[in-house]
């Protein structure tokens, strides 16, 4: 029975958690508004300098997070089951860097940010494929696959400074931030055609979840019982696209993908019908805590919100790196 009351007993704190993260992240920023002052004003003058705040910029901003981070974590979550490996995430096979050539080649260019995001979504989804193509045709393992997205990584790297090198300064600029991810460009329009998709994606992923359990164990083991070839296909395919669409929103944020899953394992256990939602939940509120750090650290001025993910992540690393150092010496 214990086991059964653990995992909702998380949910139920993490719920709770998310509504405070929410309110906090709403209210946070260069001008403060208070949670009670956030329903007067919604309710009343949208010509008033607070409705703006929140409606163009607080808002979408929050709501971007919250699909990037749920899209991301989920993604890393069944990048882990499906390559067996603790420490895979989305890029991991190469969705960061054909995202990051495919956005700095519509920046050069002077494509606006809805344009930017279809490069980056366009390179990212190279980059998936071009890494499914190589694991058919030479019949690569989970190893074979990780080692194949990062080679193409550095081909990517090379690509983007090769751009940078014959780009314009200011462009050069916009594409640093970008690839440092930023949500300051968070708009309704772009996120309500994105953020449908994303909903689509991640109710794919939840509805995989017994092939993940199984998937987990190894290729043998899954086929022995009844899971094909195109069902591991599929658990690729949509936690590729999880990742390019995140990556496509909200530009390159590191180590979500690989931190979350771990710590949402800690809460509800390692069966996807419950570590899927659950990394849904984290990974959301997760890049809302970074982004709202990243507001109200150097406010008025900005921190990239992958500049705070990276620092957390590394300081995870870190941390764990020494915790087992301890049994080892």
């Amino acid at each position: 029975m214990s086991g059964n009351i653990r995992p909702l007993v998380s949910y139920a704190l993490m719920v709770a958690a998310g509504a405070a993260i929410l309110a906090f992240a709403l209210s946070s920023g260069s001008t403060y508004i208070s949670p009670r002052e956030m329903v007067r004003v919604l309710l009343g003058d949208p010509a008033a300098a607070e409705y703006r705040i929140l409606v163009h910029l607080r808002i979408p901003r929050v709501l971007m997070a919250l699909v990037a981070g749920a899209s991301l974590s989920v993604s890393g979550a069944m990048f882990q089951s499906l390559l067996r490996n603790p420490l895979s995430e989305p890029f991991t096979v190469g969705v960061s860097g054909g995202a990051a050539l495919g956005a700095s080649a519509g920046i050069v260019l002077g494509a606006p940010f809805s344009l930017v995001a279809v490069f980056a979504f366009a390179g990212s989804l190279g980059a998936i494929t071009l890494v499914y193509g190589l694991s058919r045709v030479r019949g690569l393992g989970p190893g074979g696959i990780i080692l194949g997205g990062i080679s193409l990584s550095f081909i990517f790297s090379s690509g983007v400074m090769l751009i940078f090198a014959l780009a314009r300064p200011e462009n050069v600029h916009r594409a640093l931030m970008w690839l440092m991810g930023d949500l300051s460009l968070a708009r309704f329009d772009a996120l309500g055609r994105m953020g449908l998709f994303a909903l689509a994606l991640l109710c794919a992923a939840f509805l995989l979840h017994r092939h993940l359990d199984v998937i987990s164990f190894g290729g043998d083991f899954a086929r022995s019982l009844g899971v094909s070839a195109a069902d591991t296909r599929s658990v690729f395919w949509i936690g590729g696209l999880l990742a390019a669409l995140a990556v496509a929103l909200a530009g390159v944020i590191g180590f979500v993908g690989l931190i979350v899953p771990h710590a949402a394992r800690a809460l509800v256990g390692p069966v996807h019908r419950r570590l899927l939602p659950a990394s849904a939940l984290c990974g959301a509120l997760f890049l809302v805590i970074c982004d709202t750090i990243g507001r109200i650290l150097a406010a008025p001025y900005e921190v990239p919100v992958g500049v705070i993910t990276g620092f957390i992540g590394g300081a995870f690393f870190l941390a764990l790196l020494l915790k087992k150092g301890r049994g080892v010496g």
